[in-house]
């Protein structure tokens, strides 16, 4: 096949960051040009493919790699749409899922699927395919012209708008061209440009765009020919590479020197432009797009550490919890039994240390997601009114706490409890903020966007929110450390002053809840996080009543499942302290000899989910209730995202004990699941 003459233009719908380095490691081992634009769920694809917002300007896709489970909107309904729209129905789709059911097969070929990759990908099989569409491409397919493409699209009542720019700042190019004559040409199609505000910087060789670059200047785009007086060919493009790893660089070649800005594509550049054919439309496209490829870059790049940190966070967290729940059920244990009240004033602040270590195992898990979520319709505004004794301990006598809550603020749909450690997590970075003393604001109200108007937030969309913020007149933050706040473990303060954590698990929580965060500062002048979650869709108000401790005594018997040891003889006496007969097992295995021989006494399984011996406590659990149907069970974990599914809802205090817990939790979980109905 002969050399083609652009790259493949590939939309890869896929939500999950893994997957996503999967499938473009698998595009460079296949050695295929391209260029690779990502969706994360299904209504940004088909925004993208209808060019709707701020994909007005997108190309069209010549291939679709299109995950089957998608959040917003679930890939099978992303292929009907797209194959039962005359306008998409012509592009060819790879279905890319986990699943080998047959029915899921039969259900993608049967609406028109080109073509099926099982995940995790197999690269072989995956090259195979991409080569066979990139052949069918390029030798077969007669793309339709772009007027007709205009035509149907206005037809549809769906004209192209342009793409969102921040209108105070222009776009910031840099461009090296020897040629007085085109960088006049470029100046004005630029200049020229009805969608975007340029700024253009001029140099003529390679060794000033590098002066250049090191300049104070933050430069959003490169534009180099690969023709310089200094400078000729690829070594141009690698060099500028080199120097300005972290921005899109679009190269300029002449009309007898495609094949070099073809190889300059190869080796990362975001598009190249032939100087002969160059046109307003074409340059100012050229850039949004290769804009808007670093900023899905950027995005991806954020997923993935943070993916990765919290895989790390998780475990830490969950081997934390075991060790914290023995300390707190011990210690627990041990302060009732003290009659020396200087030994159980050191028992208790023993207790107290470990209870807020455990706050920050809570928040190693909410920033791996692992912590279970609670959703339940909230009023914002009894929130903040409940956390406000609290915050004025914390925030001290020298800053003024004033609310500002809305009336008729709407409900939403969040976890209580996370939803108390945003505003505390908020409030004592603010009162960092504001070391002299100063004034937080914290203030509810109901906003609503449009589509042009969520264009505003980096991560916003349309619809009805509820709005969250948290103001403080303290120091501010630079642009730098703006950028970097919702890091894991990144901190501005002092070493032992702060873990880095709290501005991640804010994130980690709001995108849990689906929402975003918009954040604001000036130095010397304060700093304000605004939280928008959108509107609950349950039309009844939910109060979230307090359910007082039952210590009550019993004498049922309990399977208690725990492979840490000391956990394990830890819980044992607790309940035997509490009247109830209690049966050991370490794994699944050792389960399941226990309940051969005494399952017809057993009232309560209480199992951790992790065990040893290749059996899940669920897996456990629904093993022993085939025999016994009514068997009561109670989930205990360091963590438990793993083990959530659309049939199998662990809520705490009903089916699931939270590690670490100390004596009186445990006591009253085991009683509330016994009493239940």
């Amino acid at each position: 096949m002969s050399i083609p003459s652009r790259p493949i233009e590939i939309l890869l719908v896929e939500d999950s960051p893994t997957d996503r380095l999967i499938a473009v490691e698998a595009l460079k081992s296949a050695k295929i040009l391209n260029s690779l634009n990502i969706a994360e769920n299904g209504v940004e694809a088909m925004a993208y493919l209808r060019r709707k917002g701020k994909y007005s300007s997108a190309r069209r896709p010549d291939l679709i790699l299109l995950d089957l489970n998608l959040p917003k909107m679930d890939g099978r309904e992303v292929l009907k749409e797209i194959k039962s729209d005359p306008f998409l129905a012509y592009i060819p789709v790879v279905v890319m899922t986990t699943s080998e059911a047959d029915e899921d097969v039969v259900s993608a070929y049967g609406h028109h699927a080109n073509s099926y990759i099982t995940k995790p990908v197999d690269f072989e099989r995956f090259t195979e395919i991409i080569l066979a569409i990139e052949n069918y491409w390029f030798e077969v397919v007669t793309l339709p012209s772009e007027c007709s493409v205009k035509r149907l699209s206005a037809s549809l009542g769906k004209q192209a708008k342009p793409a969102h720019t921040d209108p105070e700042r222009p776009v910031e190019v840099l461009l090296a061209e020897d040629n007085p004559v085109d960088v006049l040409l470029i100046r004005e199609a630029l200049n020229n440009s009805a969608q975007v505000k340029f700024s253009l910087t001029h140099v003529e060789r390679l060794s000033e765009l590098h002066e250049k670059l090191k300049s104070d200047i933050s430069f959003d785009a490169l534009l180099v020919d690969l023709g310089l007086p200094d400078s000729q060919g690829l070594d141009t493009y690698r060099q500028a590479r080199r120097w300005a790893n972290d921005l899109p660089i679009i190269v300029l070649t002449g009309l007898d020197d495609e094949v070099t800005g073809l190889s300059a594509l190869r080796e990362g550049a975001q598009e190249y432009l032939v100087k002969g054919q160059l046109s307003e439309y074409s340059l100012a496209r050229a850039l949004r797009y290769a804009l808007e490829q670093k900023s899905l870059e950027e995005r991806l790049r954020h997923a993935q550490k943070m993916e990765a940190m919290g895989q790390l966070s998780a475990g830490v967290a969950h081997d934390f919890n075991n060790i914290l729940s023995v300390i707190l059920g011990r210690v627990g244990m041990m302060i009732p039994e003290i009659e020396n009240e200087e030994l159980a004033n050191s028992a208790r602040e023993i207790q107290r240390a470990a209870e807020r270590a455990s706050h920050l195992t809570r928040q190693l898990l909410t920033f791996s997601r692992q912590q279970v979520m609670q959703l339940k319709p909230l009023d914002f505004n009894d929130l903040v009114g409940n956390v406000t004794q609290m915050l004025r301990r914390i925030l001290g006598e020298d800053i003024h706490l004033e609310l500002q809550l809305g009336s008729k603020v709407p409900l939403v749909d969040a976890d209580v409890g996370m939803m108390e450690q945003v505003i505390l997590n908020l409030a004592v970075n603010a009162r960092d903020a504001m070391q002299g003393g100063g004034k937080l604001t914290l203030q509810t109200k109901s906003v609503e966007f449009s589509v042009e108007e969520s264009k505003r937030f980096k991560d916003g969309y349309a619809g009805h929110f509820v709005q969250l913020s948290v103001s403080d007149n303290g120091c501010g933050m630079t642009e730098k450390v703006m950028q970097r706040i919702f890091e894991p473990y990144f901190t501005t303060k002092d070493v032992g002053k702060g873990t880095g954590l709290g501005l991640a698990t804010i994130f980690s929580i709001v995108q849990q809840h689906r929402g975003w965060i918009d954040v604001k500062s000036e130095l010397k002048k304060g700093s304000s996080f605004s939280v928008y979650l959108p509107v609950s869709t349950v039309k009844s108000k939910l109060i979230p009543l307090a359910t007082a401790l039952k210590l009550e005594k019993g004498h049922e018997t309990i399977l208690v499942v725990e492979d840490e040891e000391c956990l394990l003889m830890m819980a044992t006496l607790i309940l035997e302290k509490f009247g109830y007969k209690v049966l050991k097992a370490a794994s699944g295995p050792e389960a399941r000899e226990v309940w051969k021989k005494h399952h017809q006494e057993i009232d309560l399984l209480l199992t951790d989910m992790i065990l040893p011996g290749g059996k899940t406590g669920r897996e456990i659990a629904d093993e022993f209730k085939t025999l016994i149907p009514s068997l009561k069970v109670l989930y205990t974990s360091g963590y438990s995202k793993d083990f959530i599914s659309e049939d199998f809802v662990l809520e705490e205090g009903v089916n699931f004990l939270q590690k670490p817990y100390e004596m009186k939790r445990l006591a009253n979980a085991v009683r509330c699941n016994l009493d239940r109905e």
